[in-house]
């Protein structure tokens, strides 16, 4: 349990809305995936979660009377703890106007990643627009450290680590309730207002950047990390990992969240962006070729004690009296600093019925400033949600323009 678990996706279709239709494909999206029919239950006398999966859609959709006030209906979202048990896991503002319509995404991460919801977009948009029909997707999510690849397992400190702070989690006999747990996100919302930023690269600019890259032997994302490293000062980037294709188990567009978050640690003041790049993208290789390093994140979640990870975020954030909370939240997922970066690419999207994608990323507590990239039918997109008080909108702003800069 964290605050602002959630993020979006604003997509502007071309053509007229039709209600009835549009609610139509709605509902044939949730019998696609059973996930959109879900509500989150507790397993009697325990205090395990499962999905509880409804016999009718539990997507919460609204229409929008006059403004496109996309803006304000995504930072309410995050004013009131999201309750899952009461209300389903994705919510659609619709935005009506002469020759096109938005719709914003808004999904909880219990419903899935980024890519998940990428994929539910592209599907509604083509069932809407050309009644492209959705094939029936069988959901499977990781439960056990067995489901990761092989190699994925906890070795040396980071085992041991682990096996101590669960120990210390059962000898202080703690337990964070809902009713805690949403005071505390409700209290935090209040004061830590989450700002967006977003800046977009033309067609031309991309393909300047994209003639540099290739130019250098460099990749696109190369290019943009180390922009990041190098306007920001910093030097650890924590980035998504997509690891659809290290599961054996899943299916091609099920809902569910298959990433891991990998730390890149890139020092040196280099002011050439070029060995820079080649820096990050020797850290990057570094940890995907490796699965104990890919994996660490999710083996250390699947290891540890599930009531231990729901208190670790209101602990570190001071909401919650617990020692081995604390350590968890704190130390090893970075809630006390709270001074991290954050780069989640959802790649590349070629779509002709969208006039505009943009993916919002969630306002992680442990990060000040997560950066969401996508790239519509040639155009590049950057949205920031980074956290008001702890670092300036203007200085947001200018480290987006520099990743897109034409200045090497």
């Amino acid at each position: 349990m964290c605050p602002n678990m959630f993020f979006g996706m604003l997509v502007q279709i071309v053509g007229k809305y039709q209600k009835e239709k549009f609610l139509d494909c709605i509902l044939r999206l949730s019998e696609a995936h059973p996930l959109l029919n879900s509500l989150i239950k507790y397993e009697e006398n325990t205090t395990k979660l499962y999905y509880d999966i409804t016999k009718k859609s539990q997507i919460q959709f609204v229409e929008s009377q006059g403004e496109d006030t996309w803006r304000e209906d995504y930072s309410k979202v995050g004013e009131k703890e999201w309750n899952a048990f009461e209300n389903g896991l994705l919510k659609l503002y619709v935005y009506p106007s002469e020759n096109y319509f938005r719709i914003l995404f808004v999904a909880h991460h219990l419903l899935g990643d980024g890519r998940c919801v990428l994929n539910l977009v592209n599907e509604l948009v083509n069932l809407y627009v050309n009644d492209t029909k959705i094939e029936f997707k069988h959901e499977r999510l990781i439960e056990r450290i067995e489901d990761l690849p092989e190699k994925s397992n906890l070795t040396g400190i980071s085992k041991y680590i682990v096996n101590r702070v669960n120990k210390q989690w059962k000898k202080d006999k703690q337990l964070v309730t809902y009713q805690e747990y949403a005071k505390f996100t409700e209290d935090f919302s209040i004061k830590n207002p989450v700002g967006h930023c977003i800046v977009r690269a033309t067609n031309s600019k991309l393909i300047e950047m994209k003639q540099f890259c290739k130019a250098n032997q460099i990749t696109l994302n190369d290019l943009l990390m180390a922009r990041l490293y190098m306007e920001s000062g910093t030097n650890k980037i924590t980035i998504a990992a997509d690891i659809r294709d290290y599961l054996t188990f899943y299916q091609d567009g099920a809902c569910g969240n298959y990433a891991s978050a990998m730390g890149i640690v890139c020092k040196g003041k280099n002011k050439d962006v070029v060995a820079k790049s080649r820096a990050v993208h020797k850290q990057v290789k570094k940890f995907t070729e490796n699965n104990q390093n890919l994996m660490l994140v999710l083996s250390c979640y699947l290891t540890m004690d599930r009531d231990l990870i729901d208190s670790a975020a209101i602990s570190g954030l001071g909401g919650f009296n617990s020692k081995a909370g604390q350590f968890v939240g704190g130390s090893m997922f970075g809630y006390a600093k709270r001074d991290g970066i954050c780069i989640t690419n959802l790649g590349v999207v070629n779509n002709d019925q969208v006039d505009e994608m943009i993916f919002i990323p969630p306002a992680s507590p442990s990060v000040k400033n997560t950066v969401g990239i996508l790239t519509l039918n040639g155009r590049l997109s950057l949205c920031s949600s980074h956290y008001e008080n702890y670092i300036e909108k203007e200085t947001v702003d200018r480290q987006l323009q520099a990743m897109i800069s034409s200045v090497w």
